[in-house]
């Protein structure tokens, strides 16, 4: 199931405030980088998900109200 686009951003928002918190002085750290870089990676992949799931269950809603 794909998440709402709320959803999506409220993770990406709770997931890299955590990381700084956890990292805080510490942002050149390569663990820092390695970890905020899967995130980001993490995140555009679910926001791709839903771009293309969105998508397809419109055109397929669309088709359903026309055919009745």
């Amino acid at each position: 199931m794909t998440r709402s686009i709320e959803d999506i951003y409220a993770y990406e928002k709770q997931a890299l405030d955590l990381l700084r918190e956890r990292f805080k002085g510490k942002e050149d750290h390569p663990h820092y980088k390695e970890l905020k870089k899967l995130l980001i990676d993490q995140i555009n992949d679910e926001l791709s998900d839903y771009a293309h799931n969105t998508g397809t269950d419109r055109g397929a809603s669309n088709l359903r109200a026309r055919s009745n």
